[in-house]
């Protein structure tokens, strides 16, 4: 036991120290009062932030990512509020972004998707903040937007208005759990339109799926997440990690961007994934029929979009290097912080890199990416 505490009480000293001596260029700190353990049911809490204390309720998130020592959060905020600078909301996400030593995963990744068209494109805002709870400094975080029917502008007057997370329509399984999120399943379960939407991608002959895809699902929108599946080698968002919703009547099915710490050269519980193995496009059902029915003509328009994301940089080594310093010169010094009570040779990674290490494999693995998916999609610059 008093290992235990000499372990914990220790860095906390030296961060203290290097808070009081070091500069820090994250311009969010947020300070959280609980009213004992934060444990993963909803507990009280105040949040304190630019002098102002707001009541709230507070409890740990995530799930495989759950076992790791610092965790991530769901707040909840009795008014509405710009935290940390995002938009006005009563609800955010304090992501502990452990597995990625980088901190940049999950933000670079929102970023790029929203840069490729921002009218259609949904992904979370974010900001880096340091966290104190009960005045003990528990490190570097980024807060995210929470993804709801607010945050994704559904009109929620409109009867056919839905969203869903991670719904089991790109795989081929029994579950009929799409986990509605709006509007609340008890008040109208909307499952009847996931099953017709997942019949039709798995049933529906060649002709009637040419025929009718784009009036269901936003085909500019999917073009988009596939690209970005396929630039960051992002194998584990094709059946999960979106969510899937609909603003109203007259729009079709669109994909919101969620959880991308398995991208650009990291896989499956942070192992290096240098393109030893790459993405499977053919394992999501739509994505496969898609590009396998000649009538749609989708592998021309997604050679196409490409090439204007490549011709225009968004998609580009340049860029994701422009990126990269941009969020290295807000959270540099206090990756330093964060690691000196979380260090970077926990059990649970699987090696020892430093932050500067982890930097470059994303540049690395950018570099080995960009050849192989030009060659892939047909891509020559002018």
């Amino acid at each position: 036991m008093v290992k235990q505490i000499l372990f914990r009480i220790l860095p906390i000293a030296i961060v203290t120290i290097m808070l009081a001596s070091c500069k820090s260029n994250v311009p969010y700190e947020i300070l959280i009062a609980s009213d004992g353990e934060i444990g993963w049911e909803k507990e009280p809490c105040e949040i304190s932030f630019k002098g102002k204390t707001i009541p709230a309720r507070i409890k740990c998130r995530g799930g495989f990512s759950s076992k790791y020592e610092k965790h991530s959060y769901s707040l909840e905020l009795d008014e509405k509020v710009p935290l940390a600078g995002l938009p006005e909301s009563k609800k955010f996400i304090l992501n502990a972004n452990y597995i990625d030593k980088t901190f940049m995963r999950h933000v670079l990744c929102y970023d790029l998707y929203r840069e490729m068209n921002p009218e259609k494109n949904a992904a979370p805002l974010c900001k880096y903040t340091n966290l104190t709870i009960d005045s003990i400094y528990n490190g570097l975080y980024v807060m995210m937007q929470h993804i709801d029917a607010n945050m994704l502008g559904l009109n929620k007057s409109d009867s056919m208005a839905m969203l869903f997370k991670e719904p089991p329509v790109f795989k081929n399984d029994t579950s009929t759990d799409y986990d509605q999120k709006f509007p609340k399943k008890k008040k109208c379960d909307m499952s009847l339109y996931m099953d017709e939407f997942k019949n039709f991608l798995f049933n529906a002959d060649d002709a009637t799926f040419a025929k009718e895809i784009g009036e269901r699902i936003d085909i500019e929108n999917v073009i988009d997440w596939h690209i970005l599946l396929l630039f960051s080698n992002g194998e584990d968002g094709l059946k999960k990690n979106f969510f899937l919703y609909k603003k109203n009547s007259s729009t079709p099915y669109r994909i919101a961007l969620w959880d991308c710490d398995h991208s650009f050269g990291r896989d499956g519980d942070n192992e290096l994934n240098l393109m030893r193995s790459e993405i499977d496009c053919n394992r999501n059902i739509m994505l496969k029929r898609l590009s396998e029915i000649p009538e749609i003509g989708y592998e021309k328009r997604l050679c196409e979009r490409y090439k204007e994301l490549r011709d225009s940089k968004i998609i580009s080594a340049e860029h994701i290097d422009e990126k990269i310093a941009e969020y290295n010169s807000i959270i540099q010094e206090d990756v330093e912080r964060n690691f000196a009570i979380w260090p970077i040779n926990s059990p649970n990674y699987f090696d020892d890199n430093t932050y500067e290490q982890e930097l470059e494999i994303i540049r690395k693995f950018v570099e080995m990416r960009l050849p192989l998916l030009d060659k892939q999609l047909g891509y020559t610059k002018n």
